[in-house]
């Protein structure tokens, strides 16, 4: 008797069981079914055909600024440094005095060659009066030739003698002048060499100045594209953080240089532009985005309203037979409503219009 109740209540729980596992696979299949329902559900959409349209060629580059002048000023002068008017960073003028040489032994050099040169002005002038006397009493007869002779040398001697001491007074005259050393062009002072009391000679290095009133704006352009490339053509730019994007301050220079020959190793050629910089916000070493236009060309173009933007990158959906196939696209600058695509879709192909939020990639469409 106890035996048969245990059978019967094993059976019941295996039944129980049973039961259990079957309802629990059924609510499984159920979502999975539905889920499979719904990829399956067709999705509704505007479709609309890549047209071509024509915009302008625009070259991506990268580089930066150069210095149009660089100079390690140098001294020009020997002498003692009397005193200094600039310090690194300092934005000085053509002509500035950048720093001064103790000129106590030149000013009194000056003052010597200038005596010497008056002291053979008379004597010249002396010379020139015995000469015009001596000529007199030769074409007498009165003196010897010999006599002669000596007083018209005499008479040379004292004019190369004036001459000699003219140009060492001039000498004097310009060493004076090198003590005040200045800036040879308008620029930015990068380094300072010297110091008040250091003693230097001409060749000794003062400070390192560049020119940042007119840059230079170095990119290196693919050979393919070199002789596309025109002197005078324009050159917008961004320059400093990379990451400052659209929203950086945008420049414009002109190419004026063209590399003659391609690198080897590179396969690129240099392309320099020339840009103001009135106000010194650009300085070289900064690296630059560049774009440079060169001409036209035919690009497909879809409605802005097909496009989707993730951060930088630009996606869209074609209509290939009867299924949705998502597309990474480059695009350009949008134009009248149309966003010009680079890369990604070919003319003629159709697009969704006006992107859903059931629209996936290998969804069928309606």
């Amino acid at each position: 008797m106890k035996a048969d109740a245990f059978r019967f209540v094993g059976v019941g729980l295996g039944s129980l069981l049973l039961a259990s596992a079957g309802c629990s696979s059924r609510s499984q299949a159920e979502p999975r079914a539905a889920a499979a329902t719904a990829e399956a559900a067709p999705v509704a959409v505007k479709r609309v055909a890549a047209t071509a349209v024509k915009v302008p060629r625009v070259l991506t580059l990268s580089g930066s600024l150069v210095a149009s002048e660089q100079a390690q000023v140098a001294a020009g002068a020997t002498g003692k440094i009397l005193a200094t008017y600039v310090e690194r960073g300092s934005v000085v003028k053509k002509g500035s005095v950048l720093a001064k040489l103790d000129t106590r032994i030149l000013g009194a050099q000056s003052e010597e060659a200038s005596a010497q040169v008056e002291t053979l002005k008379a004597q010249q002038a002396q010379a020139q009066l015995d000469c015009e006397r001596t000529q007199r009493m030769f074409d007498k007869g009165a003196i010897a030739k010999a006599e002669y002779d000596r007083a018209q040398t005499q008479c040379v001697t004292a004019k190369w003698s004036l001459a000699a001491a003219e140009a060492r007074r001039t000498q004097v005259a310009e060493s004076l002048k090198d003590s005040q050393i200045r800036a040879p062009f308008s620029g930015l002072v990068v380094d300072r060499a010297v110091t008040s009391g250091e003693f230097v000679r001409p060749d000794s290095r003062v400070v390192t100045l560049v020119a940042v009133d007119s840059l230079r704006v170095e990119l290196t352009v693919p050979e393919a594209d070199v002789a596309s490339i025109k002197p005078g053509a324009a050159v917008t730019f961004r320059a400093g953080n990379r990451s400052a994007g659209k929203d950086a301050p945008r420049y414009v220079g002109h190419v004026k240089y063209i590399g003659p020959a391609v690198r080897l190793q590179s396969r690129d050629a240099i392309v320099e532009a020339t840009v103001d910089n009135p106000v010194n916000d650009l300085r070289p070493g900064m690296f630059v985005t560049a774009e440079l236009a060169l001409g036209e060309q035919s690009l497909p173009a879809v409605p802005k309203s097909a496009v989707k933007t993730d951060g930088s990158q630009h996606r869209l959906f074609v209509v290939t037979g009867d299924r949705l196939e998502e597309r990474l696209v480059q695009t350009a600058e949008p134009s009248g409503g149309l966003v010009p695509i680079v890369s990604g879709v070919k003319s003629g192909e159709m697009v969704a219009e006006v992107l859903s939020a059931d629209m996936r990639d290998g969804a069928r469409v309606k």
